[in-house]
């Protein structure tokens, strides 16, 4: 029986190889990326605030093969490197919130007509990815109801009240008291994320940490 798994593994390994999700060459089925992107990880990752001081973690910067795989994730359908980037989230969150434990994850929502526009939120996949590895629940607390405009096609001064009042709770009662932990993509001015706190804070919930695959640099 274990040599009949065992072939059929290597047939699968061969029709569908699994690929590295920042580069794209080829790896292992039991590997999270290639040797080469492995090393350019920095070990700690980046430890920093947004806005309203609210602490962030990140996987690592966003340039070079890191940057260009988190785009073909957002914008080329590429959801299978959710499991992949998760993972490296997961061991972010473990070395710098070594104090903290959460009672669920949540995420940063996108508007119903961004969401139905790309077919998925890809902050969503990374939460639910995050939640089986932490073994924590993975909760929709917010939803956008603002359509703005999206924070990349903005300047830094006009990011920061781009999405002010952008955020409603869906369920107060369930915030209030909870250490939650919000995930997003990308950090860059840290206001989307800081907004997403603040409009949680709101609910006086016991603590609100963020982390991110990516940071665009110290915010801070």
């Amino acid at each position: 029986m274990n040599k009949l798994l065992n072939f059929f593994e290597r047939i699968i390994s061969l029709l569908m190889p699994e690929h590295c999700p920042f580069c794209t060459t080829v790896i292992e089925r039991d590997e999270l990326c290639c040797k080469s992107c492995l090393k350019s990880t920095p070990a700690n990752g980046i430890l920093q605030g947004v806005t309203g001081g609210y602490r962030c973690t990140s996987v690592h910067l966003y340039k070079g093969k890191l940057k260009r795989g988190m785009l073909r994730f957002k914008f080329k359908r590429k959801t299978q490197y959710s499991e992949q980037l998760a993972f490296f989230l997961y061991q972010n969150i473990e070395r710098n919130y070594p104090d903290m434990v959460f009672d669920y994850i949540t995420y940063v929502p996108m508007h119903e007509k961004s969401q139905r526009k790309r077919g998925f939120n890809q902050c969503e996949l990374l939460a639910k990815d995050l939640s089986k590895l932490m073994h924590i629940p993975c909760r929709a607390s917010l939803i956008k109801t603002k359509n703005t405009t999206p924070q990349h096609k903005l300047s830094r001064k006009k990011r920061r009240t781009n999405l002010k009042g952008a955020f409603k709770v869906i369920d107060k009662k369930a915030v209030c008291g909870k250490s939650i932990l919000i995930i997003d993509d990308i950090v860059t001015t840290g206001s989307t994320l800081g907004e997403c706190a603040k409009t949680l804070q709101k609910c006086k919930p016991a603590h609100i940490c963020c982390a991110t695959v990516l940071a665009s640099g110290r915010i801070c």
